[in-house]
């Protein structure tokens, strides 16, 4: 896990880092929430989801926490 780009973006700049590089990483919207989600679903990621009004799913999603390192 070490080795993990997104935790080695979180050691160096907090949580703003990791959202940046998801950022970088997946330009398109639709991409990133993916990857987003994938993030959440390990466990070790807290996610903020806004959804969408218009249609009600997410469309986008900041990193607010890492629980890997308590």
């Amino acid at each position: 896990m070490a080795d993990d780009i997104y935790v080695q973006a979180y050691r160096q700049g907090g949580v703003e880092a990791v959202s940046a590089l998801l950022k970088k990483q997946f330009p398109d919207d639709g991409a990133r929430v993916r990857a987003t989600e994938d993030l959440e679903e390990t466990g070790l990621w807290g996610i903020l989801w806004h959804k969408s009004s218009r249609t009600g799913r997410r469309d986008l999603g900041v990193v607010m926490e890492f629980f890997g390192d308590e």
